[in-house]
């Protein structure tokens, strides 16, 4: 019992712990955040697409049973999503669209979202009073607990920043690999293709290279199996992906279709178009970077080099 309130004394003491706390509890929600998060819904996705792979026998596929605690997770999920449905049924809908473009199809995405923010702002409340009770326990109530309410801010908006930065991550990678799905849609065009067809081969070639991307056309293969209209599937595909590109390319086969063009011809162009699209953006980058490039040398180089040249005359001076 000594042991232990002498060690309690040691990491009261300690004026590094608390942020020591905080790292590990953070690296130990990095570690999880794929297992509670992500697992679930890739391999539904994967199980879904798994077209060509002959069904196993029954006794082979009986389903486990489920853990205790991933009923607990899936119905509090299910709760929370329902409850927030009820309440506000429009950002829910806009959160479950900004899901999917991070690639996030399980439906049960939007509960577990809730989830993780819920756990996030207790989890930043529970550090600062921890924090409080270590550093600043001479401090006044007031600001212990205005800090400990912009925590829980804190971590309650954080799940909201990580999402948008997957979804602007997945947008980058499906920009970069539209023009590689339009050029092996041009050789399945002269190959003699149809286009669903063209589109489900396609899918597959870029399984390795953008699996993000190949996953939606794969979604979009299989609803046209299902009867889906070509034109309403790749508009369902660009509200997934949240690209102009790929409006522009629905935008580009309805209008072939009924002017009765070539779409060889049309997709070459399509995919000329892009490309010279995505040089220009990578142009406007490397043009605007000096000027980017101002601010830290002016705020970082020029003070420096303004010592170098005022400090040996203030020397001099002063020695006189």
């Amino acid at each position: 019992m000594d042991a232990l309130v002498s060690l309690a004394d040691t990491f009261a003491a300690a004026p590094l712990m608390p942020a020591a706390v905080l790292l590990l509890v953070l690296g130990g929600a990095a570690v999880l955040w794929p297992v509670l998060a992500g697992g679930g819904s890739r391999s539904e996705l994967k199980r879904r697409l798994k077209v060509e792979v002959a069904a196993a026998p029954a006794a082979e596929a009986a389903p486990t049973p489920k853990k205790g605690a991933s009923m607990v997770r899936e119905k509090a999920a299910r709760t929370a999503q329902d409850f927030y449905v009820r309440s506000d049924p429009e950002n829910v809908a806009r959160l479950r669209l900004k899901l999917i473009q991070a690639g996030y199809m399980d439906p049960r995405a939007v509960g577990m979202f809730f989830l993780i923010r819920f756990a996030t702002f207790a989890a930043g409340a529970a550090l600062a009073l921890l924090a409080d009770s270590w550093v600043a326990a001479d401090a006044a109530a007031m600001s212990r607990w205005t800090f400990v309410v912009l925590a829980g801010a804190a971590g309650y908006f954080l799940p909201g920043l990580v999402l948008s930065q997957q979804v602007r991550g997945m947008m980058r990678e499906y920009r970069n690999g539209f023009p590689d799905f339009m050029d092996l849609m041009i050789v399945c065009s002269d190959a003699g293709m149809s286009m669903e067809a063209g589109i489900e081969r396609v899918s597959r070639e870029l399984s390795l290279s953008y699996p993000a991307l190949s996953q939606n056309l794969q979604l979009v293969s299989l609803e046209l199996r299902a009867g889906r209209n070509l034109d309403d599937a790749l508009k369902s595909l660009a509200e997934r992906l949240s690209l102009d590109e790929v409006r522009s390319f629905a935008t580009l086969l309805q209008q072939s279709k009924e002017l009765g063009t070539s779409l060889s011809g049309a997709l070459r162009v399509f995919s000329d178009e892009m490309r010279h699209k995505r040089m220009s953006l990578a142009e406007e980058k490397a043009h605007a970077l000096p000027a980017k490039m101002s601010v830290p040398v002016t705020v970082c180089i020029l003070p420096v080099v303004m010592m170098i040249a005022i400090i040996p005359i203030i020397v001099k001076m002063t020695a006189e």
